[in-house]
């Protein structure tokens, strides 16, 4: 019996030659629950409430995560930004790229906002997100930030605990943010928008 190896995982910075491989990543997920939100009340006196559904069929997100080139513009764009934004990639065997950490300082309200954090489907459960996200930590420490901020949808029931895991709380949500028409593999799921923050001070 051939016992295959435990593949070498470095995490290092993005670089601009890494953008145009970051479809090596397959970000995708397929989950047989998600977080259902039931609205109660109207007004400014509203408010939701969200349980854990079992899905009659699961839900697949398909290609919806994938790096198009709209994406991978705004990536770019946010590495010209230099030290306000820190992005690391972590590599299998120095070939194939399996994740991603993607984050700028927002001044503003000095928080630190994840756009991706992104892990290979065939390389889950090896500690790669843990790692990326203590990254970071680390970066959003060095920049003073209050908090990291960042954004999941209730579909993506793996990233929620992910994130509650690491210490995140549920912040907020918004019904609107997704078009629902023709983003949804499944047209009798409505995705919706959660936010997550991670105090810092």
């Amino acid at each position: 019996m051939r016992i295959l190896e435990e593949p070498v995982i470095e995490i290092r910075p993005l670089t601009s030659e890494d953008i145009p491989n970051l479809p090596q990543i397959r970000p995708t997920y397929r989950t047989d629950t998600i977080l259902a939100v039931e609205r109660s009340g109207s007004g400014y006196l509203v408010s939701w409430r969200l349980t854990e559904r079992r899905l009659d069929k699961p839900f697949d997100k398909g290609g919806l995560y994938d790096f198009t080139p709209e994406m991978q513009a705004s990536i770019r764009e946010r590495l010209k930004r230099g030290e306000s934004a820190y992005q690391r990639v972590a590599v299998a065997n120095s070939t194939r790229l399996v994740g991603l950490l993607d984050m700028t300082w927002q001044a503003w309200n000095q928080t630190a906002y994840i756009w991706n954090l992104m892990v290979d489907l065939d390389f889950r459960r090896r500690g790669i997100g843990r790692r990326l996200w203590h990254l970071a930590v680390r970066a959003a420490q060095s920049w003073n930030a209050r908090a990291i901020t960042l954004e999941t949808q209730q579909t993506n029931i793996a990233a929620c605990r992910f994130y509650a895991q690491m210490g995140c709380r549920l912040v907020g949500l918004d019904e609107s943010m997704y078009a629902n028409v023709s983003e949804s593999p499944d047209a009798l799921i409505t995705e919706i928008a959660l936010f997550w923050a991670y105090p810092l001070r």
